[in-house]
């Protein structure tokens, strides 16, 4: 870090193009092995998105509960900041989880 009137102790150095582009370097490699994954509902308790690993199979259509409330999985296409990191498996499993702590089972077709 250069020590000159311009930048002050508590400032960090300006990254060098090298820099910036091993940062976009990883940023992409990230982008290109994983996604996202929205769950969408008219219940609030069930929506989600997590960045998840591409190349999973994610349930397509829509579930239905006894209580009307539908739940469905949509991939999304490109990974999002500040959200988990899950897999499909992990992200179903929530999924059951809220719909126990709800006393919620799948409706009948």
């Amino acid at each position: 870090m250069a020590n000159d009137l311009t930048t002050f102790p508590w400032q960090s150095a300006v990254p060098s193009v090298a820099d910036d582009v091993a940062a976009l370097k990883l940023d992409f490699a990230y982008a290109v092995a994983n996604t996202a994954v929205t769950v969408h509902s008219d219940n609030p308790a069930f929506v989600m998105t997590a960045n998840t690993r591409r190349g999973q199979i994610v349930p397509q259509g829509k579930v239905k509960f006894s209580d009307g409330t539908t739940v469905e999985l949509q991939d999304i296409g490109m990974c999002q900041p500040n959200v988990p990191h899950m897999t499909v498996r992990e992200i179903m499993a929530r999924i059951w989880a809220v719909a126990t702590e709800l006393g919620l089972e799948l409706a009948r077709s």
